[in-house]
């Protein structure tokens, strides 16, 4: 296969990667939405979390809409790790152990975060309230952990974007930054920000990995 034709079978790969992430991605953004029109006296983003969307206490009507969209999501995240082990041979060529270490540390803490985010749904805050703190608190450790280990990786790679290392370097201290912030003061915009640049990172890595071979 020539340069040219190597080209194009990496972009209709990472189209359809893509595509298949639009498609999981409007089926959430639909049901958050579903979600917050049933929100009692009204929902805004600037004053309430996502996370109160899928509590039946605060909502008790739409909390079932946002919670489907949750399992969605991290059975999509287990999903397309498993699919990385396939994809990014890179990662698995003989130039040093580490990259090897990396991915593999990568795409564990990647399932794990989606595992504990589709519990964090199953196990509502409304009425388990120990087991979902314990379980986000858990989340939100493999997901550090994911962003840590695949941006340490990337750099190990021939051919890497070059900003994506230095952003989920920034990224994982941001989250730490917001997190410890919304505990403080408790505004919801501190999550909102974290959400935004989290899934950011995500889309540029899952672009970086569907595009090499």
């Amino acid at each position: 296969m020539d340069e040219q034709s190597t080209q194009e079978a990496k972009a209709k790969r990472s189209f359809r990667v893509f595509g298949g992430l639009g498609v999981i991605m409007t089926i959430y953004v639909i049901l958050a939405v579903t979600a917050a029109l049933f929100y009692p006296n009204g929902y805004s983003p600037l004053t309430k979390t996502l996370s109160q969307l899928g509590n039946s206490k605060f909502n008790p009507a739409g909390a079932i809409f946002y919670n489907a969209g949750v399992f969605l999501v991290s059975g999509s995240t287990i999903f397309l790790a498993t699919a990385l082990l396939i994809l990014p041979k890179q990662w698995l060529t003989p130039r040093g152990g580490s990259r090897r270490t990396m991915f593999y540390l990568s795409v564990s803490a990647m399932v794990l975060f989606g595992l504990f985010l589709f519990l964090t749904a199953l196990f509502p805050a409304d009425a388990n309230d120990a087991l979902n703190v314990l379980f986000t608190l858990v989340f939100l450790v493999c997901l550090e952990l994911f962003i840590v280990f695949s941006s340490l990786g990337i750099r190990r790679m021939k051919d890497h974007i070059l900003w994506l290392p230095p952003f989920g370097f920034f990224v994982s201290i941001a989250n730490l930054l917001f997190v410890a912030a919304f505990v403080v003061m408790g505004y919801a915009i501190f999550s909102w920000v974290s959400s935004i640049i989290t899934w950011s990172y995500m889309l540029a890595f899952v672009y970086e990995f569907s595009y090499v071979e």
